[in-house]
């Protein structure tokens, strides 16, 4: 306690150098909060896109449809597999049928996949009926011959909304089948690659459109709730589904590029700090190698009362941390203020647009806390400050006494 309230004063004999260092380390955590938040806030929204625009968190398919999404590679007894699902609480899902194909317009064509919904259900798992900008979004009338297709995908075929469009897809039986079908509404996602790929038809439509059968679907999207494991999910599902001739896959299976680059934001998270702490290292080591060689026949007087060499070292030690958690005080405050601001106007990107929607992202970014990262972050912070004023603490202690205290 003593030694707690002498380091408290030493800081303040020169305060401006303690402001100076408190300041250094105020803009290190500033600027490591903001990075992080930032990488995290474009993290969460790809995970978001992919989760929501490719197959839920827990996607239910039939076995090897990951490898190969033929039509022939789909659920039998969908009714079935629908009842099991009822027996989990807290989930969200949807059948869904899919098959590759071609669109046309009187000028263009493209390469599309065309996805079979029930319009009830699917607005439980997908955010696209939400997403309309022009049109609305699939009536219940599946002999209305209507489809849903992105804005990105309307403009490059030249086409706008009531105008009727021809889709050919591959049957079951592998023949060529056609159908004319008129647009009812566009919308507008984080991805443009999917915006630009996919075409929303009513289930019964698209069953007669592919020969696909009654009571089958190509997967089930299934959303969980917030406070649900998916691990835990996905195994129970697989116990329970274990005698139907399905895969049970979650977005982490899905997507290992996503995977890799949230292990890889826990690398870069130490390498930042490493790299702005650092910096701010050396300076705290040459501001208290200045303080030991000022405060020499001090260290002196204090070694000759008693105090042990460990004690010094403590001593230092302290300072350094009031200093540091002063400095990572300010940068805290600093940074919930930023990023307060950040959250409620988003930081627009849309000079970029193009290349963040090709990865699922937003043109407006978020920042986003992930306590963890942000905790082990601020960790390494005080190992560093540690690192920082070792050699000067080990320095003062090795004085010799009598030397100490006859330094001018």
């Amino acid at each position: 306690m003593i030694l707690a309230k002498i380091a408290w004063r030493s800081i303040w004999r020169n305060p401006r150098r303690s402001w100076v260092l408190i300041s250094a380390v105020a803009i290190g955590v500033f600027t490591f909060v903001g990075v992080v938040a930032y990488i995290d806030g474009l993290s969460v929204q790809l995970i978001r896109t992919a989760i929501e625009l490719r197959g839920g968190h827990i996607q239910i398919s039939g076995t090897g449809y990951f490898e190969n999404p033929a039509l022939r590679t789909r659920i039998t007894g969908m009714t079935e597999v629908a009842q099991i699902l009822d027996n989990f609480d807290g989930l969200r899902f949807a059948a869904q049928q899919r098959a590759s194909g071609m669109i046309s317009s009187a000028e263009q064509s493209a390469g599309i996949t065309v996805v079979g919904v029930d319009p009830a259900q699917e607005e439980y798992v997908s955010p696209i009926p939400t997403l309309m900008v022009e049109g609305e979004w699939l009536s219940g009338d599946a002999e209305a011959g209507e489809v849903i297709m992105g804005t990105a995908l309307a403009e490059r075929l030249g086409v706008l909304l009531g105008e009727r469009v021809v889709l050919m897809v591959s049957d079951l039986a592998g023949d060529v089948s056609a159908g004319a079908y008129r647009i009812r509404g566009l919308f507008t996602s984080n991805s443009t690659e999917y915006d630009k790929r996919h075409v929303l038809m009513h289930e019964s439509a698209m069953d007669a459109l592919t020969g696909f059968p009654p009571n089958a679907a190509s997967t089930f999207a299934i959303i969980l709730d917030a406070d649900q494991d998916i691990r835990q999910v996905s195994a129970a599902l697989r116990g329970a589904l274990s005698e139907k001739n399905v895969e049970v896959l979650t977005w982490l299976d899905r997507s290992p590029m996503l995977v890799m680059m949230d292990e890889m934001m826990n690398l870069t998270n130490v390498i930042l700090v490493v790299i702005l702490f650092t910096a701010i290292g050396f300076t705290l080591i040459n501001s208290f190698i200045m303080v030991i060689f000022e405060r020499i026949r001090e260290i002196g007087i204090m070694a000759a009362g008693g105090v042990r060499p460990g004690q010094v070292r403590l001593l230092l030690f302290l300072e350094a941390s009031f200093v540091v958690l002063l400095g990572a005080g300010v940068g805290i405050v600093l940074s919930a203020g930023v990023l307060g601001w950040w959250s409620a106007v988003g930081l627009d990107l849309s000079a970029f647009a193009e290349g963040l929607s090709r990865f699922g992202a937003g043109t407006v970014i978020r920042p986003y806390v992930n306590i963890g990262r942000m905790a082990s972050g601020f960790a390494l912070i005080f190992v560093m400050a540690f690192l920082a004023v070792l050699y000067p603490a080990i320095k003062a202690s090795r004085f010799k006494i009598v030397d100490a205290m006859n330094h001018a």
